[in-house]
């Protein structure tokens, strides 16, 4: 049975928890698998031909972690540090966060970057993540981000060497850590929690279209992804998941034409009727989760098509998801 607890909160801060590391002090330990203490994820001496170089805290409780290896001029940093509450988009929140934190730092803030959709499977669990490479110094690099629960996996892979493929040593430090560890340690709970903005009370129409939004994106959740997935984070990666909700805003105001709104409401929906009815709500979706967004197969985007139709439809800035977050513990 689902379970929501409606919390009515007017303003919402949502932090990033991608860390500033300003404390830092290396780790001495003789132990073959360095272990987490607060969920005994292992950070071993070895993986492959790669060869732990230091364990560092960044932060006095050791809950901030990572180990560097190295492997001639490949060098691969791991992380783990607390992720706390599992709202929606908090995926993509700190992904950018810390990839702009890079950029900025090294003054590349102007290049281009794809970022991709990654995914892995660890005992029990599918854990979601993002990616992107990039050029840094002369070198080949790699950010990757999985959320576990209640903790954040992080890699930072460098190679001076840019035909070595990044992604296929990613994929060997995987398979060689146990991310399940960290879900298991402190998964996130069945109960839904739906926080509401400001925004979201200006009028009754636009009140109920953002709830209709979010109760259509939990419905989706809840009929399309395993218990065990929804541990691991509130997977809004998905292109349905967002097409459902909007879906689902529409779907009321549709039904419900009686209901009181202002200027801005009637000018919100009418973009999204629009959209829709234009065959751009993928593109849309897309271009404004930066592409953080897992795109079937199926589905070619137009990207031209759609930035020549917004030529026409100058692009609204009340978005559903701006006005309600779904959330879990």
């Amino acid at each position: 049975m689902r379970r929501i607890l409606l919390s009515f909160i007017l303003t919402v801060l949502l932090p990033s928890f991608c860390y500033s590391q300003h404390y830092i002090k290396e780790i001495k330990s003789k132990d073959i698998t360095y272990l987490h203490k607060d969920t005994g994820f292992g950070l071993p001496s070895e993986i492959g031909e790669y060869k732990r170089e230091g364990i560092y805290a960044f932060d006095r409780k050791k809950n901030n972690i990572g180990a560097d290896y190295k492997r001639g001029t490949t060098k691969v940093s791991v992380y783990t540090y607390p992720a706390y509450d599992g709202y929606e988009d908090r995926l993509r929140r700190e992904f950018f966060n810390g990839l702009w934190e890079i950029m900025e730092t090294k003054g590349l803030e102007g290049q281009h970057f794809e970022v991709s959709c990654v995914s892995l499977n660890s005992g029990q669990y599918l854990i979601h993540g993002l990616s992107a490479e990039y050029t840094l110094d002369d070198s080949s690099s790699l950010l990757s981000l999985y959320e576990c629960g209640h903790w954040w996996l992080k890699f930072r892979i460098t190679d001076k060497n840019n035909g070595v493929n990044l992604a296929l040593i990613e994929d060997q430090f995987k398979n060689a850590l146990s991310p399940d560890i960290l879900i298991s340690s402190r998964p996130l709970n069945d109960k839904f929690d739906l926080y509401f903005q400001k925004t979201a009370f200006r009028d009754s129409l636009m009140l109920c279209c953002v709830m209709g939004e979010a109760y259509a994106k939990i419905d989706w959740m809840m009929d399309n992804l395993d218990s065990l997935e929804l541990q691991a984070g509130v997977p809004s990666i998905y292109l349905d998941y967002y097409i459902a909700g909007i879906d689902g805003a529409l779907e009321f105001a549709q039904k419900h034409p009686e209901f009181r709104s202002t200027d801005a409401t009637k000018r919100m929906l009418d973009f999204y009727f629009a959209v829709k009815k234009d065959g751009y709500l993928e593109e849309l979706i897309y271009e404004e989760k930066r592409g953080g967004i897992s795109i079937p197969d199926s589905i070619n985007l137009d990207m031209d098509g759609y930035h020549q139709w917004l030529i026409d439809h100058p692009l609204n800035e009340d978005l559903f998801y701006d006005h309600a977050i779904i959330s879990k513990k």
